[in-house]
């Protein structure tokens, strides 16, 4: 808005004001018809400041929005706005990557415990079994309480799921 417009709205305001006082005055002087006069000519000069006001501000917005309209469809600001699109995509897919790989290597690795737990326990079977075959195949040769107690143990160990114990007491089993 140019600094004359405001001027020019500020000066009839001013004058507006002038003659409410003027119209004040003369109404104490008892000059109706003139009073009237002042008053409604006063009434109208503000209504014209305000409604230039209005108009100035108006005009000022419409001017604002054109410009930053036009600054928004420019070749620059596009191109601009493309590539830090182009940027955001290529950030949130290398981030997409990064969680997808560790997801990858969360189930992988969770897999290869369930699968060495589930080796883990196959291996105790046959060792368990092993143990068993040898205890069997000595029963008639040690005495049936040393039996039943080495076999009481073998089955613990077995629960427990402790090998060592397990190799522990088939050093223990006496060769056929």
């Amino acid at each position: 808005m140019s600094s004359r417009l405001v001027y020019g709205i500020l000066a009839i305001c001013s004058t507006a004001m002038l003659l409410f006082v003027a119209g004040f005055i003369v109404f104490q002087l008892h000059l109706s018809l003139l009073t009237t006069l002042f008053y409604s000519v006063a009434a109208k000069l503000l209504l014209l400041a305000f409604a230039l006001l209005l108009l100035s501000g108006m005009l000022v917005l419409i001017t604002a929005l054109g410009r930053e309209v036009r600054s928004y469809f420019r070749h620059e600001a596009s191109a601009l706005r493309r590539v830090l699109a182009m940027q955001t995509q290529t950030q949130q897919l290398a981030q997409l990557n990064y969680f997808k790989n560790r997801q990858l290597s969360y189930f992988s690795q969770f897999k290869r415990q369930k699968l060495l737990a589930a080796d883990d326990k196959k291996q105790l079977r046959h060792l368990y079994l092993a143990i068993h075959q040898e205890l069997q195949s000595v029963k008639h040769n040690i005495p049936h309480s040393h039996y039943q107690n080495m076999y009481k143990a073998l089955r613990q160990y077995h629960q427990q799921a402790d090998a060592k114990a397990m190799l522990s007491l088939r050093e223990q089993i006496p060769c056929p």
